[in-house]
């Protein structure tokens, strides 16, 4: 690994930018991807290698982090933001895309490294990448008999505070399960709009763009597709035929059941997956009515119905806090499917293990959850139904927060949710799920992301 005067590579730099904004909390690492490679126009290849680069070191930042470690005596958290992420970008490469010569990458590392920082510290990032890929054999790791936890956040790469937390509900093997899950690449899930075309004709038209498609198992709607770059700026995407949406997501729907001309209420609809499958499930009859809190999100509930075909939906800007007097007691059905930490979706939104989580911030979102709930449910009508959903793990954001409610409300009841798992050919990781339903990665089906569902009904 010389260091030589080549240009700075254009893909790892737009890789860099997008790390170091999710490390400093700039944006979501889906979002800030999607805008940054439609600024800079990159082509389907190269877009390819940035998603695989940025994804792989978010997924593997502790990983990361421990190799790193190994081969420089600096302390490596007080390493500048810019040259800590063109190490673990150059060590990604080295160890985890074989397909990337070793001296296109030292090469490029130090190029990065002149430009974010200057020649020292280029000579500091070129000295430790030589040293870990002449030393591969040599790095170590935590021992897992002694050190259980320290071991399962370093090798699957998960903060040790989840992985303590895991530990003590799972044990040892089945953390391991659900760091595994986590760290795979999510499949691609779209849900068919049968407003407009039947699954069977939307997988056939796809094929026949050679994009390889498989039919879900637990949503009819389901398909599970790849070859489709750009999905956004596909013709049958842009024509409405199709929603992007995890099968699990697609489940609450189902348990909601909304009829054909009911009023159904969605207390957190954007951006409006839910929203637009409920009103699919209605045969766009009906009314739904869409609240949100963020008017900018709640234009995107608007979009999507346009789209879509979807005309039954009103949208209203509304504190999902504060009750509105207008819809006391009206609503056959109720969603709450709430704001959370997102530890089920870690496979989508990797970067949601490296925010800072603390017993405040869980009881802060347990508050906000509960008081939701609280108020969503005063918009059902006596023998109305009220579904709450989250995509987490945790019991704090889930069954507790049921519990909680249906303790200051008597005039709620909790159903019974075995049929629903049955009928839905769902495998759950706890044979007592039968008042709510826990989706666990790893533990439960596969293929879905980890979800949390109950349904309550207004008894008086």
């Amino acid at each position: 690994m010389d260091i030589g005067k080549v240009k700075v590579d254009q893909i790892r730099e737009i890789a860099l930018n997008i790390l170091v904004k999710i490390h400093r909390k700039k944006g979501y690492i889906n979002i800030i991807l999607n805008e940054i490679l439609e600024k800079e126009k990159v082509d389907i290849r190269d877009a390819a290698l940035i998603n695989e680069i940025t994804y792989g070191v978010v997924r593997n930042r502790n990983k990361l982090d421990w190799i790193i470690s190994q081969f420089t005596k600096k302390d490596f958290d007080r390493t500048p933001v810019w040259i800590k992420n063109i190490l673990r970008m150059g060590v990604y490469q080295l160890l985890f895309l074989e397909r990337i010569p070793d001296y296109a990458v030292g090469n490029e590392s130090v190029q990065l490294a002149k430009k974010y920082g200057n020649s020292k510290l280029a000579k500091f990032v070129n000295g430790i990448l030589r040293n870990i890929n002449q030393n591969k054999d040599s790095i170590y790791w935590p021992d897992k008999d002694k050190e259980p936890a320290l071991y399962i956040s370093i090798v699957y790469s998960h903060p040790y505070w989840i992985i303590k937390r895991w530990l003590e509900r799972f044990g040892f093997k089945n953390t391991i399960k659900i760091c595994e899950a986590n760290n795979k690449i999510p499949p691609l899930v779209i849900r068919t709009n049968t407003l407009k075309i039947s699954r069977s004709d939307l997988k056939k038209a796809l094929e026949e763009k050679n994009i390889s498609v498989k039919e879900g198992i637990f949503a009819q709607e389901a398909l599970y597709i790849k070859g489709l770059p750009n999905i956004t700026k596909f013709p049958a995407y842009q024509e409405g035929l199709f929603q992007i949406q995890d099968e699990a997501s697609m489940l609450v729907s189902y348990l909601v059941n909304p009829l054909p001309e009911e009023l159904v209420i969605d207390v957190c609809s954007a951006p409006g997956g839910k929203t637009t499958h409920l009103a699919q499930l209605m045969n766009n009859q009906g009314t739904i009515l869409a609240l949100d809190a963020n008017q900018e999100r709640l234009s995107m509930v608007d979009e999507n119905c346009q789209r879509l075909g979807i005309d039954i939906v009103k949208t209203l800007q509304n504190d999902v806090t504060k009750l509105n007097l207008d819809f006391l007691g009206k609503a056959d059905k109720v969603l709450a499917d709430v704001p959370c930490s997102g530890l089920g979706v870690l496979r989508r939104k990797p970067d949601l293990k490296w925010q800072s989580f603390n017993t405040d911030r869980f009881q802060k979102l347990s508050r906000l959850q509960l008081q939701i709930l609280s108020t969503a449910s005063k918009y059902v009508k006596i023998g109305g139904k009220l579904i709450y959903s989250t995509c987490s793990t945790e019991p704090e954001e889930n069954e507790e927060i049921v519990q909680k409610f249906l303790a200051k409300n008597p005039n709620f009841e909790l159903e019974d949710l075995t049929d629903f798992i049955k009928e839905r050919g769902l495998k759950v990781y706890k044979s007592d799920q039968k008042k709510f339903l826990q989706i666990y990665p790893g533990l439960s089906n596969s293929d879905l992301d980890g979800f949390f569902m109950a349904k309550m009904m207004r008894k008086e």
